[in-house]
């Protein structure tokens, strides 16, 4: 019997009859009370990634792929441009895109291959297009295509489909026009106008040795002391962007000199002609030309900056052409030196001549990290007495993978919800009443907030968009259910916290197991949603006396030293770096 695959949420790729469908993942089908495909006669192919031993494997085998196709690109990008940039700089500009499109694609290809393998007579649909109306504009572009567009995403499945339509019936293809995304340039305001003409003032005043900060992770009131201490002005923000451009396909008529290994790094190699931003082709001499026009330091003693590194195109120029001045990366987030697995990690160590972290360091290893503790500091100022709040704190991860790390990836987040489904049950009725869920601002088409509601229609929700400090203030106790900023937050600001997710997918590295194996003696971590239930209705009448308990404090404090330095000089420890 014929399956029909499906490939995507996108209506057009469904079959028109309710044949025998085979779901690509649990993604593919939208959530909806009506719950339509219940009626249908269907299955869902496994995730491939769902095996971690293969995640891992696959994870160092791309690693070492976009190696070689960094310096292969490298190398075709000056021919084009006429230039003679290192590695570094096309690393720096282009290799957040390049890694990413190189994980996902490969992601896609896949699972493909475990369609096919799955079964022996399989048809899809496929949408014929032109390849240039799925060109991104930038990496941010780039990224919004693949997190969250059944559109591109059904491109790239129909790209790799259409290479096995020996396997694959390939049926009802059709052309359809598709307007390209084009990003929405910043709207212009009274506000961005000042800051813009403060932003001038301050490219005149300050010298072409001052170091650039961009985007430091710090408050404003800590940016200005940092550039104060540095006798220069803070420029905070960037609000300059690169013009952007259509795809020219003439242009775009070559190939990249690399020998492949395998079927799939030819389709990545055939396909990145096409794919390549806009920004990094069409629009490279724009782009060079805009960074000039900025008048940032000529001769920069250093570059800083925390969160630049990925979506600034002006930045990434500009860092990757100062290479006699130091590139010093913040960290911006949680899981760095803990993840068993992270490419944000390895690309931001791999370009940076300084990484300041918030605690970790390894200096056997790598002694470019520079541990100085956590310089992003929320603070308590309007802390209740009679603190009541339950906070429970969740995340979401994007349908579709695009970074590989040690966490929920694509519909694995339905496992993650369901065990976030499964502890909230089992907590008493008279905790409840005080909870409150906060909710992860980016939905990316799961319908969170719908789904809690329909299961636990009686708790309080927060969408995510406000900042978390307003919850802070007057929380009793926190729960954390992944290993990213929250817990970092709340063992530096010292508010009771558990911590539970699921350690099979959110894998920790061997040096960061033995403190975890002790946070999980003293119940502050938890594996099963069963534990900390548990943990959290024994604790709840008197939470103060088991998180200020001499055990349960002294690892906190164990870890905070660890990975979590609370540091009071943070900013007279940045000037340090800096200088």
């Amino acid at each position: 019997m014929e399956r029909f695959l499906v490939t995507t949420a996108k209506d057009k790729t469904w079959p028109k009859n309710n044949e025998n469908i085979l779901f690509l993942g649990e993604w593919c089908k939208l959530y909806s009370k009506k719950k339509i495909w219940e009626n249908l006669d269907y299955s869902v192919l496994d995730y491939h990634w769902d095996n971690r031993e293969k995640f891992e494997k696959d994870y160092y085998y791309l690693i070492s792929f976009y190696e070689e196709v960094i310096e292969t690109i490298a190398i075709k990008m000056n021919q084009i441009h006429q230039v003679n940039h290192g590695v570094k700089y096309w690393r720096i500009l282009l290799g957040p895109w390049l890694s990413l499109f190189i994980q996902s694609v490969f992601d896609r290809w896949e699972m493909i291959q475990k369609a096919i393998d799955s079964s022996h007579n399989l048809s899809a649909i496929t949408i014929k297009e032109l390849d240039s109306h799925w060109t991104p504009k930038d990496f941010n572009d780039f990224k919004n295509l693949v997190i969250q567009d059944d559109g591109w995403n059904n491109f790239i499945y129909g790209k790799i489909i259409e290479l096995h339509a020996d396997k694959i019936n390939i049926n009802n293809l059709r052309q359809e026009d598709l307007q390209s995304n084009n990003n929405k340039d910043l709207q212009k305001s009274i506000k961005v106008w000042i800051f813009n003409l403060y932003q001038f003032f301050v490219n005149i005043i300050n010298s072409n040795r001052s170091s650039l900060i961009i985007s430091s992770y710090l408050n404003r009131i800590d940016d200005l002391k940092l550039s104060l201490k540095l006798f220069q002005l803070p420029l905070f923000i960037n609000l300059k962007k690169h013009t952007t451009f259509s795809p020219n396909i003439k242009k775009r008529e070559w190939s990249l000199n690399m020998n492949s290994s395998s079927s799939f790094e030819k389709f990545i190699l055939d396909l990145i002609p096409a794919q390549l931003p806009t920004v990094y082709l069409e629009g490279y001499d724009a782009l060079v030309k805009k960074v000039d026009k900025i008048n940032w330091p000529k001769s920069p003693k250093s570059i800083f900056t925390s969160n630049s590194i990925y979506g600034d195109e002006l930045f990434k120029h500009y860092a990757g052409i100062k290479s006699s001045s130091r590139l010093i990366i913040g960290q911006h987030g949680g899981g760095y030196g803990v993840s068993k697995l992270s490419f944000p990690e390895y690309h931001e160590l791999s370009i940076a001549d300084k990484f300041v972290s918030w605690g970790w360091s390894n200096q056997a290893s790598n002694t470019k990290i520079y541990p100085l503790g956590q310089f992003n500091l929320r603070s308590l100022k309007k802390s209740s007495p009679d603190k009541t709040k339950f906070l429970i704190v969740t995340t979401s991860m994007p349908r579709y993978s695009y970074v590989m790390q040690s966490m929920c990836i694509s519909s694995q987040w339905l496992s993650y919800f369901a065990d976030q489904i499964n502890l909230t049950k089992q907590i008493k009725p008279s905790i409840l009443s005080e909870t409150t869920v906060r909710l992860y601002r980016h939905d990316y088409g799961w319908s969170q907030l719908e789904r809690w509601k329909e299961l636990m229609p009686n708790l309080t929700y927060d969408d995510g968009e406000s900042k978390i400090e307003k919850h802070y203030c007057d929380t009793k106790l926190c729960l954390a259910t992944c290993n990213a900023t929250t817990y970092l937050e709340t063992f530096r600001l010292n508010i009771p916290t558990v911590l539970f997710w699921d350690p099979y997918y959110w894998e920790n590295r061997e040096s960061a197991l033995p403190i975890f194996n002790e946070l999980k003696r003293v119940k502050v971590f938890h594996e099963t949603p069963e534990s900390a239930a548990k943990h959290i209705n024994e604790i709840w009448d008197d939470v103060q006396s088991w998180w200020e308990s001499a055990d349960v404090a002294g690892v906190i404090n164990k870890f905070n030293k660890a990975y979590n330095k609370n540091n009071k000089n943070s900013v007279s420890g940045l000037v340090r770096v800096l200088k």
